[in-house]
């Protein structure tokens, strides 16, 4: 599943990055508020985080 996310997240605009960075922080968030989270969800969420960091930091060091 990660390669087929990591290729995902490696065919998305800057915008759409942005965009789904705003709703895993919000998943993660409402999941956590709403009391006894379920930590493999919030990992998986947080690792979504992580490739979209990574990409936007790959991207950036290829426009210099």
């Amino acid at each position: 599943m990660s390669i087929l996310l990591e290729s995902q997240i490696k065919s998305l605009r800057t915008e759409g990055l942005l965009h789904l960075v705003e709703d895993v922080e919000k998943r993660i968030g409402s999941h956590v508020a709403g009391g006894d989270p379920v930590d493999e969800y919030v990992q998986q969420q947080r690792y979504i985080l992580d490739l979209v960091q990574e990409e936007l930091k790959r991207r950036n060091t290829c426009h210099v």
